[in-house]
């Protein structure tokens, strides 16, 4: 098997372990009160005993050259608890008020807040194509949201707000930490910004300590643990590695779909007809601005 194929593969499984690991949250919340930032925290935890021992040991120059620059420092801080624990934070609760499919897609339309920064940071006025995608992307959020009902809301404004907002921090994950991933590589801030942001939630106290109550809520959390964290995160790494960012981006895509699919036939998850249009059109604007991105930086 090539190279190539071999890298299509790592992608597509961990967009799939992406999307049930939401779908796993999804019927977790429906069993449990356990707090969104105690959901972060492990998986934080998790993916810190994974990826930083991993990413120190591959290193051959000093491994924590990083910290003797202060950008550098702040680029971690500001990676790990906006890029890292307030997008999970916020995913997680978009997820609570609404259902798996919802929540995953509200946060993929991360691109189009990275447009906008994007315009605002370069003082350039978007393409046409681009602000088409702007208003495809709304135009399904607004489905999503509503039912095409401007009267009356379809998810709680809760989901909505999460939901947004995710997004909005995704993007800032998206631009913020290029400069570091460039000198360092993008394991190694994964595995410096999860250390630091599991600390800063058990040292602030935000990450409450909870009982786990039956042997179905740990199922659920082992599997957001185990297959929605550290193998969806290690094999996209690893696939990105074999195939390049803009093949991964599409691929990355199936991760909604899933959710989607998965929740409506295995999870009765109503799902009616604005519902897809919505996400057709919010994928669409996504993976139109991700590839365009991605041809503008190659």
């Amino acid at each position: 098997m090539s190279e190539n194929k071999k890298g299509c593969i790592m992608v597509t499984i961990a967009a799939i372990c992406w999307g049930l690991g939401g779908i796993a949250a999804q019927e977790l919340y429906k069993i449990s009160d356990i707090p969104s930032l105690f959901v972060v925290f492990l998986r934080m935890t998790a993916m810190a005993a994974v990826f930083l021992p991993i990413s120190l040991i591959k290193r051959k120059t000093d491994p924590f050259r990083c910290f003797k620059d202060k950008k550098d420092v702040l680029t971690l801080l500001l990676f790990a608890l906006i890029g890292g624990t307030y997008v999970q934070f916020s995913y997680y609760e978009a997820i609570r008020y609404s259902n798996a499919a919802t929540g995953t897609v509200l946060q993929y339309a991360a691109p189009v807040f990275v447009l906008i920064a994007m315009a605002f940071i370069k003082r350039r006025l978007p393409s046409l194509i681009d602000i088409l995608c702007v208003i495809m992307a709304v135009a399904g959020i607004f489905l999503i949201s509503t039912h095409g009902n401007p009267g009356s809301l379809a998810i709680s404004p809760k989901a909505i707000f999460f939901g947004i907002t995710s997004a909005m921090s995704y993007a800032f994950y998206t631009i913020e930490p290029v400069g570091f991933i460039k000198k360092y590589g993008s394991m190694y801030l994964l595995g410096f910004a999860s250390l630091i942001s599991a600390l800063a939630l058990m040292l602030t106290g935000l990450a409450e300590p909870y009982k786990i109550q039956s042997l179905a809520e740990m199922g659920y959390i082992l599997f957001i643990l185990v297959f929605g964290s550290v193998a969806a995160f290690g094999l996209f790494l690893a696939g990105v590695g074999k195939i390049g960012a803009t093949p991964a981006i599409v691929l990355s895509a199936l991760e909604p779909l899933v959710s989607a699919v998965v929740s409506v036939l295995f999870f009765s998850v109503p799902f009616a007809l604005p519902d897809g249009i919505g996400i057709f059109l919010v994928m669409a604007a996504v993976l139109t601005l991700s590839l365009r991105g991605e041809k503008n930086r190659d």
